[in-house]
């Protein structure tokens, strides 16, 4: 089970542990991460968006906001394991990708790493910030399906994602202002978003 306050790179070295043991097929995956802090799972999937060969193939963007809201659900009212549609469960995500993806994030991992302080606990610290905080990643996932429309649009979505899962591992306030602020983003791009597509 995965600690709070674990480094970014420990998280990384586990999800490689993962693909490698586990396989790569979604549900292999989700079932895998079942047990790990919410931070950590916020923390990876977002970064799989953030990675443009991957986050910018069709239809990644839409399978990892279900996995997202999945995991937010199962945060909420899950005891029993997370259920996941068929289809989704045995769809296969390309291994050299996900490798390649981690590899990428590595050196931004470290560097992370240095950053990540208890600061501004306020917006972390109490069980009220942290359900706000779920709501909200719950809110931007469901906003990538439309993003998706427009390659790349769900940008300021997954880096405010990621900001919040950062704040909830490190339990660092800081990031989850940074996080706020990138939500205000994504409000701008859906606005943006919904004219050019609706």
């Amino acid at each position: 089970m995965a600690k709070e306050n674990r480094p970014l790179e420990d998280v990384l070295d586990d999800f490689c542990e993962t693909v490698d043991e586990e396989g790569t097929s979604v549900g292999d995956l989700v079932h895998s991460f079942e047990d790990r802090s919410l931070g950590a799972v916020l923390v990876v999937l977002s970064g799989i968006l953030i990675i443009p060969f991957v986050g910018g193939i069709p239809g990644v963007p839409d399978v990892v906001a279900t996995l997202i809201l999945l995991f937010i659900f199962h945060s909420w009212f899950g005891s029993g394991g997370i259920w996941i549609p068929d289809f989704l469960e045995k769809k296969e995500i390309e291994r050299e990708k996900l490798s390649g993806a981690v590899d990428k994030a590595r050196p931004w991992a470290k560097r992370i790493d240095r950053l990540l302080k208890t600061r501004f606990k306020m917006f972390v610290n109490n069980a009220a910030a942290r359900t706000l905080i779920s709501v909200i990643c719950a809110l931007l996932a469901l906003s990538i399906y439309i993003l998706g429309f427009v390659p790349f649009a769900m940008l300021p979505a997954a880096i405010a994602i990621m900001a919040f899962g950062l704040a909830l591992l490190g339990r660092d306030g800081l990031l989850a202002l940074i996080g706020y602020v990138f939500v205000a983003g994504t409000v701008y791009m859906l606005w943006r978003v919904w004219g050019m597509v609706f």
